[in-house]
């Protein structure tokens, strides 16, 4: 069949324009594509384990009665700094009584953190429950944590850590692991000790801890496992994983097969395939296949 002319002309306007609309997608497309572009460049490379716990005093003590009795006088009043020796409070057995009583003294050098009797109140004796006061020993800040029995073997006595308190967002803060335990947390039921589970408890020592801590206060840290420096990088997101193989897709859009070695969460150690200054798109992540 023989088209006229105006539905050759016709023709060949649509035949034009779906051309043109194929062109401009594809290569809005490979433009958009181009945008999302990584840079593989020599960086540091830390890798760490992130725990949360809380912070305590070097030590504290609980102030309890010598014997059922009365508070008959407080010396100190919380946020007072006392030295070893001097008198903190007076016990007596009855509040009438005329009779001179020593008082209980400071242990050592602290700081009153805590009242929890006051003069004229009933304590027991050596009640923990029911203690006068406590005086914490704020020479030296710790942070008492537990880490899960898979990131315990990646830990060593010494290894910095980077804490982030929760009460003081503007700053972090300096440390070190002082302590480990070579087994879990333990309890005894029934007469026996068990497992509490497999946390493994950590103490860090606070390097440069400042009047803004405090015992009590929540923080998370970042323990410094591993650090390599000057070592080419690239983020995750700009680098494809096949079961156990490794790519990147290069500008032009060819793939090439890449060695990796360490990584933490943000980037992964190039090793081989690709050299400094090298240029990567990002990961078509709507191209990956869905998983179930």
């Amino acid at each position: 069949m023989k088209l006229s002319r105006g539905n050759k002309i016709a023709f060949c306007v649509v035949a034009a324009l779906l051309i043109a609309g194929g062109i401009f997608y594809a290569y809005g497309k490979q433009s958009a594509r181009k945008g999302a572009m990584g840079i593989v460049t020599k960086q540091d490379l830390q890798q760490r384990v992130t725990i949360a716990g809380a912070l305590a005093s070097r030590r504290r003590t609980l102030v309890t009665a010598p014997y059922n009795g009365y508070v008959r006088q407080l010396f100190v009043k919380v946020g007072d700094s006392v030295k070893p020796g001097v008198p903190i409070v007076s016990v007596a057995q009855s509040l009438q009584s005329t009779e001179p009583v020593f008082p209980l003294r400071a242990p050592y050098a602290g700081t009153v953190m805590q009242i929890q009797k006051h003069e004229g109140e009933y304590v027991k004796e050596n009640d923990p429950e029911g203690y006068i006061l406590r005086i914490d020993d704020l020479s030296s800040l710790f942070l008492d944590a537990s880490a899960p029995e898979a990131d315990r073997v990646k830990l060593k006595s010494g290894q910095e850590v980077v804490i982030k308190v929760s009460a003081v967002p503007s700053r972090t803060y300096k440390g070190k692991i002082s302590e480990l335990t070579l087994s879990p947390q333990i309890e005894q039921q029934n007469g026996r000790y068990a497992s509490k589970g497999s946390d493994y408890p950590v103490r860090i020592e606070v390097s440069d801890a400042d009047a803004s801590l405090g015992p009590g206060m929540s923080a998370v840290v970042d323990i410094i496992t591993a650090r390599q420096t000057d070592v080419l990088a690239l983020r995750h997101e700009f680098i494809y994983r096949q079961d156990s193989e490794f790519f990147v897709e290069l500008a032009d859009g060819r793939r090439r097969k890449i060695e990796t070695g360490a990584q933490n969460d943000e980037i992964m150690e190039i090793k081989s395939g690709l050299k400094e200054g090298d240029k990567v798109l990002q990961v078509d992540f709507t191209s990956l296949p869905v998983t179930e």
